[in-house]
């Protein structure tokens, strides 16, 4: 039984190669700042890792490969707090049965390898973003590890989808340039990277490598490096800046 409501357990999950090459990919919109811990990393190390990054999962690696993944719920039944797993008794007998001892077992383990749900479904980078959203719905999960091989190089959220949407022209019938898209996404990212540049009222449209910013920034020193910091995104042939500044009330 997989008590991890963030990781399904299985085995790799792999892209298609009928998939067109026009797919938004995992790749393209994963967060590759992911939280990681050892094997060896203490019950009380993740808890800690957990409150101060303000996140619900951490991924065990060994060696750059997931091994591993312990959620909040993985640490909810603890000796420590009093909530640990007991075997209850049934008509006088105590119910003895593996899921009852590794419940148990994970009840007073101090490691991340005691702790961690095994056998966590990853996606290849490569993975079309229509199968990484067909996992998440399919497992009702709210994330999944992005892997290059075995590798760990990334994390897809259900927020990273939300992104995407959000970088995707408004009507969009789907990708029909995909360097076009991506690199919308990507200018996207950048402005929300950068204090005063108010991605939220700019319009970003890219056609052919060309992008036009229209909308505001909050004050001028920041029009210059928002735009330096465009130009320089791989693909990018032009940058059409039409942003006013914002006036104030």
């Amino acid at each position: 039984m997989n008590s991890n409501p963030d990781i399904p357990m299985g085995g790799s999950q792999g892209s298609s190669p009928s998939r067109s090459n026009l797919a938004i990919r995992a790749k393209d919109i994963m967060t590759t700042n992911v939280i990681t811990v050892d094997p060896e990393t203490t019950v009380h190390g993740i808890a800690r890792l957990l409150s101060d990054k303000h996140v619900s999962a951490a991924i065990v690696a060994d060696r750059g490969s997931i091994v591993g993944i312990v959620s909040e719920g993985d640490l909810m039944n603890r000796q420590e707090l009093g909530t640990e797993f007991v075997r209850a008794s049934l008509r006088g007998n105590v119910v003895d049965n593996e899921e009852a001892r590794a419940a148990e077992a994970k009840s007073r383990g101090m490691y991340a390898r005691d702790v961690m749900t095994r056998n966590v479904i990853a996606v290849q980078e490569d993975a079309a973003l229509a199968e990484v959203v067909k996992v998440l719905q399919a497992h009702h999960i709210r994330r999944v590890p992005v892997t290059r091989g075995t590798k760990l190089v990334g994390i897809v959220s259900r927020a990273d989808v939300m992104r995407a949407l959000t970088a995707r022209p408004e009507g969009s019938r789907g990708p029909t340039s995909r360097d076009d898209d991506m690199i919308r996404y990507q200018v996207v990212e950048t402005l929300l990277s950068i204090p005063g540049t108010s991605p939220w009222a700019t319009t970003v449209g890219v056609a052919r490598g060309v992008v036009e910013l229209t909308g505001s920034v909050e004050n001028e020193v920041t029009r210059d490096p928002s735009r330096i910091a465009i130009e320089l995104i791989p693909g990018v042939v032009e940058v059409r800046d039409y942003r006013s500044v914002m006036q104030p009330y």
